[in-house]
């Protein structure tokens, strides 16, 4: 299994548990960083409770289409494919919501973590 079949089984296994949409967030580099594209995406475990989250991060995004966001209430399907073998520059992974055609994208890279809330 390559590195990037690997990072997608990790995924998918914190991914699991966690589908809800708390936030969507593009942001594009400087000149100097190559005015890369980065989109970061939060998902909850429930509607009610954002204990904990999943952070997703995805850089050296391209093509990103954009489906219908406003009053969205439902679990994201995310399928990953490893397209390194495609020779794209600098395009290692091709991204998809594929129940709710929410969106789509082509990246360079893509990183995660839990992240609790923190109590006051």
């Amino acid at each position: 299994m390559n590195k990037y079949k690997a990072l997608i089984s990790d995924f998918d296994q914190a991914k699991r548990n966690f589908g809800y949409l708390t936030s969507f967030n593009l942001s594009r580099g400087t000149e100097i960083e190559g005015f890369q594209v980065t989109l970061q995406i939060t998902l909850a475990q429930s509607t009610f409770d954002y204990g904990e989250q999943l952070s997703i991060t995805f850089t050296g995004v391209k093509d990103l289409e954009v489906g219908q966001l406003t009053g969205l209430i439902c679990w994201l399907y995310l399928d990953i494919t490893d397209i390194s073998k495609d020779q794209l520059e600098d395009i290692r992974f091709k991204v998809v919501e594929y129940e709710n055609d929410i969106f789509s994208l082509y990246c360079s890279q893509i990183a995660f973590e839990i992240i609790g809330q923190e109590l006051m």
